[in-house]
């Protein structure tokens, strides 16, 4: 091992193990994260149907019923919602296990990074789902009933519903990532903040594309997304170019 100051060339714990070892250590954490997956998926299950009913009409004024238009629809829904209960709930436990699994691979600034990034990154997407859920799609859907109400009588199946609010929070919960990975980009300088302020124009005309013709949807929550991932975009300038100034 090569040493030139505080700087180590190398990880601490880079020792050379045999690929069964590393097989059957990924087992036994593997293990670790599916036994607790698994209880919490069929604990929650029981109560699925509360905690749904719950989730689904707090998204509408007034009483607004739901329906599914199969055998297993409802049953799928309760499934996959049990299964993301599950998955949020045993994520640091998750996290953990895949840090112990690289971190005797790793450099001391490689984990200092791994365990700065995390956190904040986690915060950014429970916000962003927190938005999703709470201010979007409450408007969202008043909209569409309004206008729909009109015309026809407004059916709601809850397995769509559920699939918009999932979508929907997913997708705000990634876009409240721009800013951390802008500032990461242009602290690791992969990106000058002088080339992302030079380059705006390119990448809104590439949201607003994305959103109008990849992802584009009826309801306009594309739209929602294209407008609130500018805004990212340039609190991510601002972050960046205050850090910029913190170093100098």
């Amino acid at each position: 091992m090569e040493q030139t100051g505080n700087e180590i060339s190398e990880p601490v714990s880079d020792e050379e193990l045999p690929l069964i070892a590393h097989l059957a250590e990924l087992r036994r954490r593997l293990i670790v994260v599916l036994i607790p997956f698994a209880t919490v998926t069929l604990i929650m299950f029981p109560f699925s149907n509360d905690y749904l009913h719950v989730l689904l009409t707090h998204l509408f004024h007034g009483d607004m019923s739901l329906f599914v238009y199969g055998p297993m629809e409802w049953l799928s829904v309760r499934l996959l919602f049990s299964f993301l209960c599950a998955l949020s709930l045993i994520i640091p436990l998750l996290l953990y296990e895949i840090f112990a699994f690289i971190r005797p691979g790793l450099y001391p600034s490689e984990r200092r990074f791994f365990l700065i990034v995390v956190i904040p990154s986690l915060c950014l997407y429970g916000l962003g789902a927190f938005f999703a859920y709470y201010i979007v799609l409450p408007h969202v859907f008043d909209y569409i009933i309004a206008y729909s109400g009109e015309v026809a009588l407004v059916r709601l199946s809850a397995k769509r519903i559920f699939s918009v609010i999932l979508y929907t929070a997913v997708g705000f919960g990634l876009i409240f990532q721009i800013p951390l990975i802008m500032a990461l980009a242009v602290r690791m300088k992969l990106v000058t903040y002088s080339w992302l302020r030079d380059k705006r124009l390119i990448f809104y005309g590439l949201i607003i594309g994305i959103a109008l013709f990849v992802i584009a949807d009826p309801t306009g929550i594309s739209m929602l997304m294209a407008v609130v991932s500018i805004a990212m975009f340039e609190l991510g300038l601002l972050i960046s170019r205050l850090s910029l100034k913190k170093k100098a």
